[in-house]
């Protein structure tokens, strides 16, 4: 059964489109949360996907999104990449007090947290920060290029690292899902950072719940086949290839187009 997209918005500037869509896939409910910010200082796509019982998850992805996009309004653009690291550091590291403090006075919130990947798109390049899963790609049509930014913070991909397990033990381990880094989960908060070139054409960020369901090759086809078209068709197309694969996730999706 196909589920309609629950979520979505967008929203366009002179140099870049930017969009966001989550569905709930076969989930009873939607942790995830999908935040855009699209300020004359700078732009920022994120996608979060929450965990805990009940309510929690959603609880946790709604605040780490909320918080990074409210305290965007209120930043001024940041001067340089290492101001605009530490305004995102900021930022993050509010958003992770206010989940554990939760977490941590309300029983019904005990251990809930909650991935996330932001990018921070500056004028000088792009900042990426992720804390989980949760994955950002870049394509680049002048050079066929497809790039996976981040790498999995999961008990999986550190035995790869280190050489215990193969790419495809990687697939099939009853440990593929386990994370080592989730923002709340601690008063403390270790996230990844990468800094790359404005020189892509698309952006993208998403949850487990699309790399799941279709294969790093086939979101670079989607990306490489719809580069000229309305980024809303191009997150469309996406989500429903992965529901078409079973959806069995909360499925969330932001994109960012370079005009």
């Amino acid at each position: 059964m196909r589920h309609a997209a629950n979520y979505e918005q967008g929203m366009k500037k002179s140099s870049y489109q930017l969009y966001a869509l989550t569905d709930v896939g076969k989930r009873p409910n939607n942790e995830d949360q999908v935040g855009l910010f699209d300020g004359e200082q700078f732009k920022s796509i994120m996608v979060a996907d929450g965990m805990g019982g009940h309510s929690s998850g959603e609880v946790a992805s709604s605040i780490v999104v909320n918080t990074i996009v409210k305290m965007f309004s209120i930043e001024p653009k940041p001067e340089n990449v290492w101001k605009a690291k530490k305004m995102l550091k900021r930022t993050i590291k509010r958003a992770n007090s206010s989940i554990h403090k939760l977490s941590s006075t309300k029983s019904k919130y005990y251990g809930m947290g909650t991935t996330l990947v932001v990018a921070l798109i500056t004028d000088e390049e792009t900042i990426v920060a992720n804390c989980g899963d949760s994955r950002a790609y870049t394509y680049t049509k002048s050079s066929d290029s497809f790039k996976r930014i981040t790498s999995d913070q999961t008990v999986v991909q550190y035995l790869y690292s280190l050489g215990s397990i193969t790419k495809e033990e990687m697939l099939t381990s009853p440990k593929r899902h386990v994370l080592m880094n989730a923002i709340g989960i601690s008063s403390g908060v270790n996230y990844d950072t990468f800094e790359i070139k404005n020189d892509y054409d698309i952006l993208l960020c998403c949850s487990d719940g699309l790399t799941n369901m279709i294969t790093d090759e086939q979101i670079k086809k989607i990306l490489k086949d719809n580069v000229d078209n309305d980024i809303k068709d191009t997150a469309q197309i996406l989500l429903d290839e992965a529901l078409a694969n079973g959806g069995l996730d909360n499925i969330s999706i932001s994109i960012l187009e370079a005009e």
